[in-house]
C-alpha cells in the first residue's frame, strides 16, 4: 500500500522560516553592541561583553534550524545528492558545536574577569575545555559551520532553480564571511549580507515529500 512521506509540520516550518531572520538578525545586534564595547579599544570585561555574547549564542542556538531547513530544502535526488547534502549540514552542525562553545566560553571569561588582562588570561586558560578533543578542532573547527553554510546553497543552485536570487545566496553567504574575516569590526555589515542571502529561503518551504510505495505485510 502506498503511504505519504511524512512532512515538515506547519508549526515547525514558520519556525523554521523564522529563523532565516532571527539568527542573522542577532548577529546583527551582537556586531553592532561588539562596536559600543569596543570604543574605549578594548573588548570586555563588562555588561556590554556579556549582553553582546548573549546575542551571538542566540544567533548560533538559531543558526542549528537554519542549517537543518536548507538541508530539507534540497530537493530528493540519487544517493550522491542525499550523501553530499547530509555531509554538507553535518559538517555545518559540527562547525556550529565548536562556535556556541566559543560563545559560552567566552561569557563564563566575561563574567569571571575583573579586568581586560584577566579576561585575557581565563581565555587562555579556557582555551581547551572542555579537554576531550584536540585544541586544534576549537580553533578551526568554526570554519566548518562557515564552509557548511556556503555549501548548502551552492548545493541548491547545482541542483533546484537558478533564477538570480538563488545564485546570489551563496555568493552573499560568502561574502559575509569573507567580510568578517577581514575586520571583525565589519560583523554588522557581514550579518546584513548573510541576512539577505537567507531571508529568501524564509519564502520558499521544502519541497513536498513525494509518495513512496512501502513494503506490502
Amino acid at each position: 500500500m502506498t503511504h505519504a512521506a511524512k512532512t515538515e509540520s506547519p508549526s515547525v516550518g514558520t519556525f523554521t522560516r523564522l529563523t532565516f531572520h532571527l539568527a542573522p538578525a542577532l548577529m546583527l545586534v551582537y556586531g553592532v553592541v561588539r562596536l559600543i564595547d569596543g570604543r574605549d579599544g578594548q573588548y570586555g570585561p563588562g555588561a556590554a561583553w556579556t549582553i553582546g555574547h548573549l546575542f551571538f549564542l542566540g544567533a548560533l542556538i538559531l543558526y542549528g534550524p537554519v542549517v537543518v531547513g536548507l538541508r530539507r530544502r534540497v530537493p530528493s535526488g540519487g544517493t550522491a545528492r542525499k550523501l553530499t547534502a547530509d555531509i554538507a549540514a553535518g559538517v555545518a552542525l559540527v562547525g556550529l558545536a565548536a562556535f556556541i562553545r566559543v560563545a559560552i566560553v567566552d561569557i563564563v571569561v566575561g563574567l569571571r574577569a575583573a579586568d581586560f588582562a584577566e579576561k585575557r588570561r581565563l581565555s587562555d586558560e579556557y582555551s581547551d575545555v572542555p579537554a576531550v578533543l584536540p585544541q586544534a578542532f576549537y580553533e578551526i573547527g568554526p570554519m566548518f559551520f562557515m564552509l557548511g553554510l556556503v555549501a548548502l546553497p551552492v548545493l541548491l543552485v547545482v541542483v533546484g532553480p537558478r533564477g538570480v536570487g538563488d545564485v546570489l545566496s551563496p555568493v552573499l553567504v560568502t561574502f559575509g564571511f569573507v567580510t568578517i574575516s577581514i575586520n571583525l569590526d565589519l560583523l554588522p555589515a557581514a550579518a546584513a549580507l548573510i541576512w539577505l542571502a537567507l531571508a529568501r529561503y524564509a519564502r520558499t518551504p521544502p519541497p513536498a515529500a513525494t509518495p513512496r510505495l512501502l513494503e506490502r505485510a
